[in-house]
């Protein structure tokens, strides 16, 4: 065996050193309070430290805020070209579940519906999908096709108006001294 391939107990301290040295900056990167993290926001300099809830950038996951913005009210997934092929279809999302209150509710759409076409517009990823319904016009009849069962089927639905956002209100910092 080469003397360079052998593992010496000095080369395996001196690798794990390197090792502890390059990720030590990424663990520290939640005391700093960048996003996603759990302590802070950058966008929210005046709320160091305060719960979730004081800063509209921070997500609070217990009470999540209500959502705003035009909303079709599905939640959707993308399907594996597996299923696209069984449902004899070259694209698609998947409807998971629907809200009740919603404007797909209402127009008829349910759970376990594929959506090939928004607004006359194919459907390729749910992500497309999202784009689509926030490009749409509010209050108009749009033309929403569907494979539900194996059978075409098409349906109107009538997008809300959007909700304006609360945006993040910066604090004055206290003064000190007299």
């Amino acid at each position: 065996m080469s003397p360079r391939l052998r593992r010496s107990p000095g080369r395996m301290i001196a690798a794990l050193a390197a090792t502890l040295a390059f990720s030590a900056p990424a663990a520290a990167d939640h005391w700093r309070g960048y996003p996603g993290m759990a302590h802070g926001h950058p966008h929210c300099q005046a709320y160091p430290g305060a719960h979730p809830g004081a800063c509209p950038y921070m997500r609070d996951m217990a009470n999540p805020a209500p959502m705003t913005g035009k909303m079709l009210g599905v939640h959707i997934s993308d399907l594996p070209n597996a299923m696209l092929d069984a449902a004899n279809v070259g694209y698609g999302v998947s409807v998971e579940q629907v809200r009740p209150d919603s404007a797909a509710a209402a127009a008829g759409i349910r759970a376990g519906d594929l959506i090939v076409e928004f607004a006359g517009k194919p459907v390729l990823s749910a992500d497309r999908l999202r784009w689509l319904v926030r490009k749409a016009d509010a209050g108009k009849n749009l033309e929403v096709k569907l494979m539900r069962e194996g059978a075409p089927v098409t349906v109107s639905v009538a997008l809300p108006e959007a909700k304006a956002k609360d945006n993040c209100d910066v604090k004055e910092a206290p003064k000190l001294g007299t």
